[in-house]
């Protein structure tokens, strides 16, 4: 009886081992696609996420009220002069409401934002599971994302920096 019982328990646990086992690949898993969209800038200039494979795109998900946002604004800003010649895309998603249309375009200009603005549909902000802002997104060349932050601080900011300059980096 104890010689069988033992048999049972090896054989539960060689069949949950190799279940287990089966799992593991050794390949992580693919990074999930990003969401297409296409949408107009503020300048009226028609961006289509797809027509940007090829290039590291971060988006950034904010609003003119959010403090944490104004904080990332010059950030972002210099990453987009850094890296813009690399290939790497920066499109502010602004997601105030498209009645505030005048006061993001103010807050734009008085930022000196040199980046493509975009007033933000509910539906693409439900697509990204955006949940607080700021949340930057960092796309790779083949349109995947590689990163999504909520928040922003000096530490994000040097960890999205470092992220840009690895994604570019990246042989194809």
């Amino acid at each position: 009886m104890k010689r069988l019982l033992t048999s049972s328990l090896l054989l539960i646990l060689s069949m949950g081992l190799l279940l287990f086992l089966s799992h593991c690949s050794g390949k992580p898993p693919e990074s999930p696609s990003a969401p297409d969209f296409s949408l107009k800038t503020l300048t009226n200039q028609e961006i289509t996420l797809s027509g940007l494979k090829g290039k590291v795109v971060l988006l950034d998900f904010w609003a003119t009220w959010c403090a944490p946002c104004k904080e990332s604004i010059p950030h972002l800003i210099d990453l987009y002069k850094r890296f813009h010649d690399q290939g790497f895309e920066l499109i502010g998603m602004s997601t105030d409401k498209l009645g505030d249309l005048e006061i993001v375009r103010r807050f734009v200009q008085s930022m000196d934002i040199p980046y493509p603005i975009i007033m933000t549909p509910d539906e693409i902000i439900k697509k990204y599971k955006v949940t607080g802002l700021p949340t930057t997104v960092l796309i790779d060349r083949k349109g995947n994302i590689q990163e999504k932050i909520v928040g922003f601080n000096t530490a994000i900011g040097q960890k999205i920096s470092n992220k840009i300059s690895e994604l570019i980096n990246e042989k194809p």
